[in-house]
């Protein structure tokens, strides 16, 4: 049946419109050029081809179609479309909007669109539904005259998707209407231009702003020129070197200075004497000045002891935004890495300054340089000073952030290896937490519940005597523990670190957790609702 009316109605359109477009043949085609706006309105008929509850919803065959379209360019326009049908079981309006794409050919401009909208369900018996749609199709549109055009056909699919409230026996069950749209009526055009006399040009440039050497397009568009004439470009430019016959060009800036530039086209069709048209426009564009990079480096820590190592970190700007790479050295220690980030360690270096030079170039081979310190010192003192043993991270295990997982347990083997070989020594673990962890103050420290883990895996795992280790927490960010020896007479005076407070932060059990999966089942009977034919 829904065919049969879309046979129907496109027999009516096209017996219609046959002899005004018989007639229109003899005219010319070309007086003028496409409108700038168009308005449609017609009939539509909708066969919805969905379901609601495992019911059929009938097709929709009386209703009504509008459209507002606004042309961006001989090819593209931007589409406001509304529509509404209704039968005696259900009615629905639409709301959408899209982009069309539409190629005018003589007085025929077949076309294909693609909307986005919302359509308003009422179904006889059930509530209301505001529902996003997806609307593709295609159509053909014939001029009929300047200021008229008739479209005989356009047809769609029209994808509406819908979940149902809580008061719909389809509770939490998506529905959706997949079906065909037919499409005939009228169009109004808006905004002509104007015959032979008043023509326009537009140029642009693309990119407005490039680095010497690079090449800029210009585009030209030209209106108002009668569709049988041949247009001819010309082009001039303030700088750089410009090519460029039809309506697009290129400027070279090889050797141009920064600065702005200005590009004249001149647009002129093959008319004879005083009917030939001329229209010029003119689109800037400029020569940015090249910029070098900067170039900071920063080493962490900056003091160290003999055989210990200092990370090395190479941050490069460009102010132009270009590419960048790195080369570092450094005159003592052994620098190891590439591009940005280096790792100096000083086995075998006794007291010294070692210095690290970075340099950092762009593509353009233009490149800053700069160098950072590290110290080596050798403590005065004969009691060796407390050394840094390792670190351990927590970043494995999303779940249970603070757990001592079997990757760290392999450190901290070792950390309990290195007690037990000096009994006269002490172990501070020093805990840290991220920044969002630290925001967290529904629950203990991270810091502090990392720190007492540590502890308690050395502790009950390991059998090292728990007053010789000692928790504590840093005030810097990360998902770690440092470990630290302390040689007897030693005394760790790291800045920033505080006693953890072992009677009110107790240790989490390392063993993994015990889940138990509850299943339930839940049968819901769903009675379908009706919609009448």
């Amino acid at each position: 049946m829904f065919l049969h009316r879309v046979s129907v109605l496109l027999a009516l359109v096209a017996a219609l419109c046959a002899p005004p477009l018989l007639s229109a043949q003899g005219t010319s085609s070309n007086e003028r050029d496409d409108p700038k706006a168009e308005v449609f309105g017609g009939y539509s008929l909708y066969r919805t081809g969905g379901k609601v509850n495992s019911v059929t919803v009938p097709d929709v065959t009386t209703g009504w179609a509008g459209q507002f379209i606004i042309r961006t360019n001989h090819w593209t326009a931007i589409v406001a479309d509304i529509g509404g049908h209704y039968n005696s079981s259900a009615a629905a309006r639409d709301y959408a909007l899209g982009v069309r794409l539409q190629r005018p050919w003589w007085r025929f401009a077949p076309f294909g669109e693609a909307l986005l909208g919302v359509q308003h369900f009422s179904p006889k018996g059930l509530p209301s539904q505001n529902m996003p749609t997806y609307t593709g199709g295609a159509g053909l549109d014939i001029r009929i005259t300047p200021r008229f055009s008739v479209r005989p056909f356009q047809l769609s699919y029209v994808y509406v998707n819908n979940v149902y409230s809580s008061n719909i026996a389809a509770i939490g069950q998506d529905s959706h209407f997949g079906g065909l749209r037919a499409q005939a009526g009228l169009i109004y055009n808006l905004g002509l231009s104007s015959p032979e006399g008043e023509t326009q040009v537009s140029c642009g440039a693309e990119p407005h702003e490039v680095d010497a050497g690079e090449a800029v397009k210009i585009s030209v568009g030209a209106r108002g020129f009668l569709r049988k004439r041949t247009l001819s470009y010309s082009y001039s430019s303030t700088g750089g070197n410009i090519t460029g016959t039809r309506d697009a060009a290129s400027v070279d800036t090889t050797g141009v200075n920064a600065g702005t530039y200005t590009v004249e086209a001149k647009v002129t069709d093959n008319g004879k004497k005083k009917h030939r048209q001329t229209a010029s426009c003119e689109t800037n564009f400029a020569v940015k000045a090249k910029l070098p990079p900067t170039l900071s480096i920063s080493a962490d820590p900056v003091t160290l002891l003999p055989g210990e190592s200092s990370k090395i970190i190479a941050n490069g700007t460009s102010p132009d935004h270009r590419p960048l790479s790195y080369t570092c050295s450094a005159d003592g220690g052994q620098l190891v890495g590439s591009e940005a980030t280096y790792t100096l360690a000083t086995a075998g270096v006794s007291e010294a300054k070692i210095t690290v030079q970075c340099t950092v170039s762009d593509d353009r081979s233009l490149s800053a340089s700069a160098n950072a310190a590290v110290t080596v010192t050798v403590p005065k003192s004969k009691t060796p000073p407390p050394t840094r043993f390792g670190t351990i991270e927590f970043l494995h295990d999303s779940k249970r952030p603070t757990r001592v997982d079997n990757q760290a347990k392999g450190e901290l083997d070792r950390f309990a290896d290195a007690l037990a070989a000096t009994p006269d020594a002490k172990g501070i673990v020093v805990g840290y937490a991220s920044a969002a962890e630290k925001k967290d103050s529904t629950s203990p420290s991270a810091a502090a519940l990392r720190s007492a883990n540590t502890k308690d895996y050395l502790v009950k795992d390991k059998g090292i005597d728990g007053a010789r280790i000692e928790p504590r927490i840093s005030d810097g960010e990360g998902q770690k523990v440092e470990l630290w020896m302390i040689p007897a007479g030693s005394t760790f005076t790291a800045e920033g670190t505080t006693v953890v407070d072992e009677k009110k932060v107790k240790a989490v059990p390392r063993v993994a957790l015990k889940v138990k999966a509850h299943k339930r089942v839940k049968k819901h009977k769903q009675k379908g609702s009706s919609i009448s034919h």
